[in-house]
């Protein structure tokens, strides 16, 4: 692992690149743009990314990038780091995160504008590539269990990037919104609330969009106590804590976030019969986005991304099964495979990265916690 800093103290700019290994010549991950951003979190999602490259087959190596950034000019803190990006274009791709957005990394002088960076029916193709997805794992882990998405109540957490991406496919296959919730609160209806209301309301307040929806905004954590068939993590890591995973009512978790699973949580869901989607493969959908389907059209590009998210979700449930492990453990079990023959990394490498694939641990659900991170 290998962490670089970038600094222009006369713009502003303290950031830093996190790359997880260098057993493929090129890294890739967003840019997360925040006021608390740190190197830890940073290297978790790059490990996070390791793994979601790998359970694609995609052959880049995990990464991800961090700019502290709690005001001032953006435009020129953003200037100052693409330039201090420069000298590492070759090695490191990166793109929008939370905080960042794709006119952020275009130079104005693309055409056509890459697909990743164009907008569909009013949202950014990157928010819709990771929430169509994210339906899609949903829709393959309630198939999984005999259930349609089709009449599921479903409930978000947050509205931002991924989860207004995420209601609008779920609404649309037929699923009731009955929660979503913003750092201010929580907006429940079990009847199930209007997505483009909640698009038209998002605009006028932002995140305090649930304090003007037709209920009462309540508690945020709320959201974890809501009787519902799929709940999606979407904000920042470990939301889904062990004690949440044991108040939590719900059938599924499909994760809109990366790293939502707490230490310890994964195996208290195990337990008690909850299926919780691998983050890394439910969220995916932004990978095929810029590598399988950069040149379709967006209509048939989310089309083939669902397909794509759904069938590794089936094929990790299905595996999750046969070998007795959970879901966890298969699809990192099978994004191991795939680096270990692509690469010449050592045992002890893929033991580093993929920490819970060894054969001690391969009953075990993991914590989302990674050693060295």
């Amino acid at each position: 692992m290998r962490v670089v800093e970038l600094r222009d103290e006369r713009q502003g700019l303290e950031a830093f690149i996190v790359v997880d290994h260098d057993e493929f010549p090129v890294s890739a991950g967003g840019t997360r743009m925040l006021p608390d951003v740190d190197v830890h979190e940073v290297a978790r999602l790059a490990r996070a990314m390791t793994w979601k490259f790998a359970a694609c087959r995609v052959p880049y190596a995990g990464a991800k990038a961090g700019i502290r950034f709690a005001g001032g000019d953006r435009a020129a803190v953003l200037a100052a780091y693409k330039r201090a990006l420069e000298p590492y274009s070759d090695v490191f791709v990166t793109g929008p995160d939370m905080g960042t957005f794709p006119a952020d990394f275009l130079d104005g002088g693309e055409d056509p504008v890459p697909l990743w960076a164009r907008t569909h029916e009013g949202l950014g193709m990157d928010d819709l590539a990771t929430g169509h997805g994210v339906k899609a794992a949903a829709e393959a882990a309630l198939r999984h269990m005999g259930r349609p998405l089709e009449g599921a109540a479903v409930a978000i957490e947050g509205f931002g990037k991924v989860g207004a991406g995420t209601a609008r496919a779920c609404v649309r296959a037929g699923a009731r919104l009955v929660g979503v919730s913003t750092v201010h609160g929580l907006l429940a209806d079990g009847d199930g609330l209007d997505v483009e209301v909640l698009f038209a309301l998002r605009e006028r307040h932002g995140d305090r969009l649930v304090e003007h929806g037709p209920r009462s905004a309540r508690p945020r954590e709320a959201l974890f106590e809501l009787d519902c068939d799929v709940l999606v993590p979407g904000a920042r890591p470990d939301s889904i804590t062990r004690d949440v995973a044991e108040r939590l009512s719900c059938a599924v978790l499909a994760p809109g976030a990366n790293i939502p699973y707490g230490f310890g949580a994964l195996e208290v869901l195990h337990r008690r019969g909850i299926l919780a989607v691998p983050d890394f493969v439910s969220n995916s959908g932004g990978v095929h986005l810029y590598d399988s389907v950069a040149q379709e059209e967006p209509e048939a590009a989310l089309a083939a991304i669902e397909a794509l998210v759904g069938e590794a979700v089936a094929r990790t449930l299905a595996t999750a099964d046969e070998l007795g492990v959970t879901p966890f453990a298969a699809a990192l079990s099978e994004a191991r495979g795939y680096l270990a023959e692509a690469t010449a990394a050592s045992p002890d490498m893929l033991d580093e990265l993929f920490p819970m694939t060894s054969k001690r641990a391969a009953g075990h659900s993991g914590s989302g916690r990674l050693r060295g991170a």
